[in-house]
């Protein structure tokens, strides 16, 4: 689903609820910071608020990809009350959701050094196109590559014969999935240019990037949790991608202050 496509819907269902503020005396809404972070979501909220109210004026405080400290001012809407009070939880969810995200992304990057936060595309149905957004405003680098993931393998009579079907089937770079530490030597010798290596303990992912020797791009994998960050930082890999980003980022909440 694309962007707009998405915000269509949104707008869609928005419209069919009823307003609760009937007053259409002018205001302005700020949206301020209450916490720390990255901001995501202000192109994207601008896009939405022109499809739901063209008379609503938006203006920018912050940039996507920017930090924020508690107490910034990160928007402003200006228009009539009900019309502010009726997009405003779709507004904060869009920015609360992106900026959650996009801080959590950068989090993990800050912590890493010279590994990259990969973003491998694994978003969440029906939020691919502001999921993605905020993977790039946290600082993540989207991979291009045909994924041969679990399941395909186990579909598949090998490791190697899962390979030459994608490369058979696709002329791009082929990610390979490897989930124990018996499979991976196995997955060196096929020709998948990268290998994400998912659910291995520490000391598996040690022996993996030292056998490794650079012949492949190692994507570190699966859940990584904060508490491993230390220990895996100290090892010499290519990427990382953890499924916390998506599924388990706070949504980040946003204090209203109401002018006029």
């Amino acid at each position: 689903m694309n962007i707009m496509t998405y915000f269509e819907k949104l707008v869609e269902d928005l419209s069919s609820k009823p307003y609760h503020i009937v007053s259409k005396r002018p205001a302005v809404f700020y949206l301020i910071s209450k916490e720390d972070g990255i901001i995501s979501g202000i192109n994207e909220v601008e896009m939405f608020l022109n499809l739901f109210d063209m008379n609503i004026t938006f203006r920018k405080h912050k940039e996507n990809g920017q930090h924020m400290k508690r107490g910034d001012i990160i928007c402003s809407l200006q228009g009539e009350e009900n019309s502010l009070y009726h997009a405003l939880d779709v507004v904060k969810f869009i920015l609360g959701k992106m900026s959650g995200i996009a801080s959590m992304v950068q989090y993990y990057q800050n912590k890493l050094g010279q590994a990259r936060i990969a973003d491998l595309g694994l978003y969440s149905p029906g939020f691919e196109a502001i999921e993605r957004v905020a993977f790039k405003d946290g600082g993540a680098e989207a991979l291009s590559y045909y994924l041969i993931d679990e399941t395909m393998v186990d579909l598949s009579e090998s490791l190697k014969d899962a390979v030459e079907k994608a490369k058979f089937v696709s002329d791009t770079t082929v990610a390979l999935e490897v989930t124990d530490i018996a499979k991976f030597y196995d997955a060196m010798e096929t020709s998948a240019e990268i290998l994400i290596i998912k659910y291995f303990n520490d000391e598996a992912i040690r022996r993996g990037i030292l056998d490794n020797r650079g012949q492949k791009i190692l994507i570190v994998g699966g859940l990584i949790l904060p508490n491993r960050l230390d220990v895996i930082t100290s090892y010499q890999f290519d990427y990382l991608y953890s499924t916390l980003f998506n599924q388990a980022a706070r949504i980040y909440d946003f204090a209203l202050k109401v002018g006029i």
